[in-house]
C-alpha cells in the first residue's frame, strides 16, 4: 500500500455532477456486486466483514467482526477503509481500465459554509450526495449502483432531507482533550477485546455524528450490514479524516497502552489475500498512502455553554441512589411524535436528594440513565432529549436551549427483544446524561420548584433547516422524520439518580 499519496476529495466540493471519483466508484461497486459473495474482493464478502443482514448465514470467521463502544472502533474503520479503497482502485484500473491514482471521496456533511450552520450551503452538505439520490447513471440509464431506494434507505433521506446541525456538530468530540476515558474522543480502553455495542464506553466521535449518521440514512445503514450501502464508505472517511484533524492539536495524543498499539486488525488486499495491521502502524495516514483534501474544514462548532455531554456507558460512576424510576410500566414506545414520559419517585428515596444535587453548592451531581434502547428495524431517525420541556411549546424543544440534554440513536440496537446477533443488538443500548446544570437551571428560570420530578421528553430529531418565525407560519421548515411501520423504536425505562457527595 505504500507509494504516492492520494488525495481524499470532499464530495460537497465537486462543482460538477458525477465528478470522475464517484463516477468510477459506481462502476467499480457494480463490478464488485457481480462477484460472488465467496470471494474476498467482492462487494458482499467486504460488507460482511462488518456485519451481515439479521438472518442470514454468518459462519465464517471472517465476518461480523465491527468493533463498535470500544476504542479499536477508529484503527479496525481506518485499516478496513483502506483495504476498500486499494480493492476498489485495483477493479478501477486493471478491470475497468481506468486511472491508478483512484482514492475514496468523503462525505463531509460536518462542512459549515460562510460560519452558518443552517445556510443553505451548509444544508446541501448534509443532504446525501447527489450521485446517491438518482436512480440514473449520467447517460439517463437506471441502475446506478449508489442509488438505493426505500427501504433500503429511509424515505426521508431518500427525499432529499437534511440531518440537522446539532445531530452532526462534533465539537464536543474535537475538543476533548484524550482519547481514552469518560466523555472522551475514542472511548473507554476495553482492553485486547473488539468490543460490540453495548459494552465499552462509546468515544465521543463514534456518539457524534458517527452515530446519528447511521441513523439519518437508516434502511441498511441503520444496522451492522451498513457496508451493503455505498455511502457507507464515504461516511466513514469523514469519520477517519475528524480523526486525522483531531490530531492536528499537538496536546491530542493516541492511546500508548500495549493492548491498543499492538493489537492486529486482520483484512483482505487486493488480490485477496489475508493482511494484517497494527493499531501502531495505522496512526499516520499519510504513511498509509492517502491524505484528505481539508483537515480544517468541518472540524465542529461551538455549542452553547449550557449544553452538557453525555457520560460514557461502562464509565466507573460514584455512588448513586435512585430517585425515580417509569417503574414496571414495560417498554415506552417512540414514534413521529413527541412522547413525554412521567417518573416516580422512589418511595425510600430522600425527597431533598433532587434538590441538593442541583444545589452549586453541592458536590451532587444527578443522572439520568435511559436503558434497553432498541427497535425492530431501523427507525430513520435519531431523537432528542428533554427535561421539563412542554411538548406543545415549539421554544422548549430547542437543542440548544436550556431543556435539551442529548440524543439517543438506534444505531447496535436492532434486531427485536430476543436478537442477538453476534453480539451486536442484543440487550439494547444504554444513555447516561449528567443533568446536574439543567435542573440548576429549571429552578433559576422559576420553572421547577425543586419539588416532583421533572418530566423527560423524547422527540424525533426534525429534518431540514430550523423553522424561523415566517416558516412556521408558513408550514416550511423543519419536518418531523417518518418512521417506516413495524420498525417500533422504543426505550425500556428510565431512572433519575443522584450521586453520593
Amino acid at each position: 500500500m505504500a507509494g504516492a499519496v492520494r488525495e481524499r476529495r470532499d464530495t460537497t466540493k465537486m462543482t460538477e455532477a458525477w465528478d470522475d471519483q464517484l463516477l468510477w466508484y459506481a462502476r467499480a461497486v457494480r463490478a464488485m456486486r457481480a462477484k460472488p459473495e465467496t470471494k474476498p474482493t467482492s462487494w458482499i464478502f467486504q460488507a460482511n466483514i462488518h456485519g451481515t443482514p439479521q438472518g442470514e448465514p454468518s459462519d465464517n470467521p471472517e465476518w461480523n467482526n465491527c468493533p463498535h463502544g470500544g476504542w479499536f472502533f477508529l484503527p479496525w474503520h481506518r485499516a478496513y477503509i483502506l483495504c476498500f479503497e486499494e480493492i476498489v482502485r485495483h477493479v478501477v484500473k486493471d478491470e475497468l481500465g481506468g486511472p491508478d491514482d483512484w482514492a475514496l471521496p468523503y462525505w463531509n456533511y460536518t462542512r459549515v459554509t460562510n460560519g452558518d450552520p443552517n445556510s443553505p450551503e451548509s444544508q446541501a452538505c448534509r443532504r446525501l450526495p447527489p450521485e446517491f439520490l438518482t436512480p440514473d447513471w449520467p447517460d439517463g440509464d437506471g441502475a446506478n449502483p449508489l442509488f438505493l431506494a426505500p427501504p433500503d434507505r429511509d424515505k426521508d433521506a431518500a427525499a432529499k432531507l437534511s440531518i440537522q446541525w446539532p445531530e452532526v456538530n462534533p465539537h464536543l468530540a474535537m475538543q476533548a482533550p484524550h482519547f481514552t476515558g469518560v466523555t472522551q474522543f475514542g472511548s473507554e480502553d476495553t482492553g485486547g477485546e473488539l468490543m460490540h455495542f453495548p459494552n465499552g464506553g462509546t468515544g465521543l466521535l463514534e456518539e457524534q455524528p458517527h452515530n446519528h449518521i447511521h441513523g439519518f440514512v437508516g434502511g441498511v445503514m441503520g444496522d451492522f450490514a451498513s457496508p451493503r450501502d455505498p455511502v457507507f464508505w464515504l461516511h466513514h472517511a469523514n469519520i477517519d479524516r475528524l480523526w486525522s484533524a483531531w490530531r492536528t492539536n499537538p496536546d491530542h495524543k493516541n492511546p500508548t497502552d500495549a493492548d491498543w498499539l499492538g493489537f492486529t486488525h486482520h483484512f483482505r488486499d487486493a488480490q485477496g489475500n489475508r493482511v494484517g495491521f497494527k493499531s501502531q502502524d495505522l496512526v499516520d495516514e499519510q504513511q498509509l498512502g492517502y491524505r484528505y483534501e481539508s483537515l480544517t474544514e468541518g472540524v465542529g462548532l461551538k455549542p452553547p455553554e449550557r449544553l452538557v455531554a453525555m457520560l460514557a456507558v461502562g464509565a466507573d460512576p460514584p455512588p448513586q441512589t435512585v430517585v425515580a424510576t417509569t417503574g414496571p410500566t414495560g417498554p415506552t414506545d417512540l414514534g413521529e411524535e413527541s412522547v413525554t414520559v412521567p417518573l416516580s419517585p422512589e418511595p425510600a428515596a430522600e425527597t431533598s436528594a433532587l434538590t441538593e444535587a442541583a444545589s452549586p453548592e453541592t458536590p451532587s451531581r444527578a443522572i439520568l440513565t435511559i436503558a434497553d434502547v432498541r427497535a425492530d428495524t431501523p427507525p430513520g431517525t435519531n431523537y432528542r432529549v428533554y427535561l421539563g420541556a412542554r411538548p406543545d411549546h415549539e421554544e422548549d424543544l430547542d437543542p440548544e436551549g436550556p431543556y435539551f440534554i442529548g440524543h439517543i440513536h438506534f444505531f447496535g440496537a436492532v434486531g427485536g427483544d430476543n436478537a442477538h446477533h453476534h453480539g451486536h443488538g442484543g440487550p439494547g443500548l444504554t444513555f447516561k446524561f449528567d443533568i446536574t446544570d439543567q435542573l440548576t437551571e429549571l429552578r433559576r428560570m422559576g420553572r421547577w420548584d425543586g419539588e416532583g420530578i421533572p418530566p423527560v421528553v423524547v422527540t424525533p430529531a426534525p429534518l431540514g433547516p430550523p423553522p424561523d418565525a415566517a416558516g412556521l407560519e408558513a408550514g416550511t421548515g423543519s419536518v418531523m422524520p417518518t418512521v417506516p411501520p413495524g420498525s417500533r423504536p422504543r426505550i425500556g425505562s428510565v431512572s433519575l439518580m443522584t450521586t453520593e457527595p
